[in-house]
């Protein structure tokens, strides 16, 4: 017969896993949107709105995918839309990938739908640069680990990148 510390201790444990199974459970149940996801008004689709000036700007991603990639979905749409404001004739968009954003073209290599968006944005003029720091400090081949990356797709540094841009007047952006 076990000793009460020893019973403790058992009981510990499986409520320990037992909160972890809970917690994994909580973190990968899809998350709902507060709003509704009903008809948007039609004067709202239908409003006229001025056109933007031509911008420069830079996306900079030095964060994880997040759940279910997400992080870098996201990004990804937010530049499409961008694109798509514009017009890809005004827009010079710059997508500098430092540290874990890295791993958003080390994840389009198998999943269809990031790499359709990198596709997508690079043929509307979008440059995806890469902090060749990251490569070397984690060991990267951008050969064989990263999608589509060329030699003029790297750059020295990923922070020096962005502070290089925005002395040639981008906009620094953190979506």
């Amino acid at each position: 017969m076990p000793t009460p510390s020893r019973k403790f201790f058992r009981v510990a444990i499986l409520f320990a896993i037992g909160c972890g199974f809970g917690a994994a459970a909580v973190a990968l149940w899809p998350m709902r949107p507060t709003l509704a996801r009903g008809e948007t008004a039609a004067w709202v689709r239908e409003l006229k709105t001025p056109d933007y000036a031509p911008q420069k700007a830079i996306y900079h991603l030095s964060e994880g995918a997040g759940l279910r990639d997400g992080r870098f979905r996201h990004l990804l749409q937010v530049a499409g839309n961008h694109v798509a404001a514009l017009g890809k004739e005004r827009l010079d968009l710059r997508i500098v990938l430092q540290s874990e954003g890295v791993d958003l073209l080390a994840r389009a290599k198998s999943n269809a739908a990031l790499r359709q968006s990198v596709d997508r944005l690079r043929a509307d003029g979008v440059r995806f640069l890469i902090c060749r720091n990251t490569l070397i400090a984690r060991g990267v081949d951008p050969d064989s680990d990263l999608y589509g990356v060329r030699p003029a797709d790297v750059v020295r540094s990923g922070v020096a990148e962005v502070a290089a841009l925005q002395a040639q007047g981008f906009v620094y952006m953190k979506p």
